[in-house]
């Protein structure tokens, strides 16, 4: 006879009020700055993981809350993605020989200059908004056991299907759709914890892996659709040529591992 308890209903209107809670604390910690915006967004791609998960009870609610938040993080991207471009550049820059350094810094010192210009955020509007969405995560039903199972299970299902169309594919709209896919089921792996249905402890590690991995890709292809469309970012055509060999040497790199991560997360999974 088992003894055990069963386990417990995931809370999930206060796993996403708490979400929304620390994105605010975190906008607030420091709105000029890229880190504290790009931990804001990433609390925002969390609670929209538990969105996914709560569509089994309240379809329109997910809805209204998914198009809210993908609109905030709309607004809080350019600042955050100036940055981290500028970051791969440089760090790659840091890699290569002197002049592909050059042309990797110059291209750097470009997207620096273009956040440095963007115009001042509205942080009234954003903390309306984020205030909004905690208004929407409030009056969220309760769900089954039953509903975040299938919830959950949706996750899995749509990362796999992402991952059938990314693996091996050099298209960046495949791709990012894969990772997006795979950040939504480590997002809800960590909030379900012991609610979540799949073998979480065995392959939690490699999504994360899997998920760093499709996000270096991803900054590095789009440095090469930016330096493609606009050579001047890295001083010139002949320096735009340096830089683009070197970050296409590196996306090769990082797709070949992501697509060998992917089959490992993946293996035995139809």
């Amino acid at each position: 006879m088992d003894m055990r308890s069963p386990k417990a209903t995931f809370d999930l209107r206060a796993a996403l009020s708490e979400e929304i809670r620390n994105a605010l604390v975190e906008f607030e910690t420091a709105p000029d700055k890229p880190k504290a915006v790009h931990r804001c967004r990433v609390r925002l791609k969390r609670a929209r993981s538990l969105a996914r998960i709560g569509r089994t009870c309240a379809p329109g609610l997910a809805n209204v809350f998914n198009q809210s938040a993908r609109s905030l993080m709309h607004t809080l991207a350019h600042a955050r993605d100036f940055a981290a471009l500028a970051e791969t550049a440089r760090g790659l820059g840091d890699k290569s020989g002197a002049k592909t350094a050059a042309a990797l810094n110059a291209v750097a010192a470009s997207f620096d200059a273009r956040r440095a210009s963007l115009p001042a955020m509205n942080l009234d509007a954003t903390r309306a908004a984020l205030r909004d969405l905690m208004a929407l995560a409030q009056v969220w039903p309760e769900a089954s056991a039953r509903q975040i199972d299938r919830g959950a299970r949706r996750i899995i299902r749509r990362a796999r299907i992402a991952h059938r169309r990314g693996d091996g594919h050099r298209t960046a709209q495949r791709r990012h759709e894969w990772r997006k896919r795979e950040k939504d089921r480590l997002y809800a792996v960590t909030l379900l914890g012991e609610s979540w249905p799949d073998d979480r402890a065995r392959r939690a590690g490699l999504n994360e892996r899997l998920s760093d991995m499709l996000g270096r890709e991803r900054d590095v292809l789009l440095l090469i659709d930016h330096i493609e469309a606009e050579p001047y970012l890295a001083g010139g055509e002949e320096a735009a040529k340096r830089a683009l060999k070197r970050l296409k040497r590196r996306e090769k790199r990082l797709a070949k591992r992501a697509d060998a991560l992917g089959a490992k997360l993946h293996e035995g999974r139809a």
